[in-house]
């Protein structure tokens, strides 16, 4: 075959690829609003797992299962001894007790809760499956699709770990599709998460005034923490997101607790910034209150000095005569990126007000963010 009819058949299949996703508007859509009906708070996926596999069985996709994590995946022509890339969607959502969602249309913007981070995703893979599945596509080296739990909160990335720790050595490079598709995540931000408990004497707010208090104890180390300086750059910060304690308002409180996030795009930064937070910890400690610190989420800082696959959508981008602004995100991209395997993070629409009731995305731009993951397939 001459490397003229060779070019002629790529050109007919992408028209093929073009027609089909042009064609086929209104599944995408439906199958969009469908995901985003389906609650799957971080923890508690499972009515969208069912879901998505049943899916596979109704499109009579065969091939894809649940991991030990709970995660669908999905070997689309995967051969054996090759390397294949890994493309990957979570499902959960940050909306712990919100059962009923409803979706709102005007325009060009639908809104709802999660509609972006990541229902568009999840959707935007599915829909692709079903595109190779429809039009017979041959995959010269596969992809691993993949469907993963717990990336969002305390989730602690659980989902991709478990992929990672599966199929680590049989993959050649990660895309974690995730909300935007003109904003491509190429640093990954680490963090430090903690469960603060501060215990004191407690006691009658009359009788026993005077003794220590534990609102009073945490107040104190919050107030100290917020006094902190940390860099712009390499950027690096905190926050306290959660706090409770006490038992009545003329109760001095023996018992509080509260959560920190601490995080920066640079390993070493946010060592300092947790060595300082200990010391923090350290010196609030007295004869009447005691402090217990508990890790419960931790995500590697990492960076690649060279990433091909920040460079394939940057000429991508180019030859469409778009920038490609590379920013800092804290992304299943994390894992494999500290592996050392090339990683990247975008999606496949422009949004707004992500993890919001008000969370919305603009419908003209589903089309042209599926030609251009498409395209970064190379199909």
């Amino acid at each position: 075959m001459t490397k003229v009819t060779s070019l002629r058949r790529t050109m007919k299949m992408n028209q093929r690829i073009e027609n089909y996703v042009q064609s086929h508007g209104n599944d995408f859509m439906k199958l969009l609003c469908q995901i985003i009906s389906l609650p799957s708070p971080t923890g508690h996926e499972e009515e969208k797992e069912h879901w998505i596999l049943q899916y596979f069985r109704d499109k009579g996709i065969d091939g894809a299962y649940a991991d030990a994590a709970g995660n669908i995946l999905y070997p689309c022509q995967i051969k054996s001894g090759i390397k294949v890339p890994l493309y990957t969607a979570h499902i959960d959502t940050v909306f712990q007790d919100l059962r009923e969602i409803s979706l709102k249309i005007e325009g060009h913007t639908l809104a709802a809760p999660s509609c972006s981070d990541n229902s568009a995703s999840v959707a935007g893979l599915l829909f692709i499956i079903t595109m190779i599945h429809d039009l017979k596509l041959s995959l010269p080296k596969g992809i691993l699709f993949a469907f993963d739990v717990g990336e969002e909160g305390l989730g602690n990335l659980k989902g991709i770990r478990q992929v990672m720790a599966d199929w680590q050595d049989r993959l050649s490079e990660v895309v974690a599709v995730d909300c935007t598709f003109d904003t491509f995540v190429t640093t990954a931000v680490g963090s430090r998460r903690y469960a603060v408990t501060v215990e004191a004497a407690g006691g009658h707010s009359w009788m026993h005034f005077g003794n220590s208090n534990a609102i009073a104890a945490a107040s104190r180390i919050i107030s100290r923490l917020y006094q902190l300086r940390v860099p712009k750059t390499p950027k690096t910060t905190y926050n306290v997101g959660t706090i409770q304690g006490g038992t009545t308002v003329n109760s001095i409180a023996a018992r509080a607790e509260f959560t920190v996030d601490l995080r920066s795009e640079d390993a070493d930064e946010l060592d300092k910034l947790d060595q300082s937070f200990q010391v923090i910890l350290r010196e609030a400690v007295t004869d009447t209150v005691r402090i217990t610190t508990k890790l419960i989420g931790e995500r590697p800082c990492s960076r690649l000095d060279t990433n091909p696959l920040a460079d394939r959508i940057t000429a991508i981008r180019r030859r469409h005569g778009l920038p490609t602004p590379c920013i800092a995100g804290s992304t299943d991209a994390n894992i494999p990126m500290s592996l050392g395997i090339p990683a990247i993070s975008f999606g496949f629409c422009r949004s707004r007000g992500e993890h919001t009731l008000q969370e919305s995305l603009d419908l003209d731009t589903l089309v042209p963010g599926m030609l251009q993951m498409l395209e970064f397939m190379g199909m």
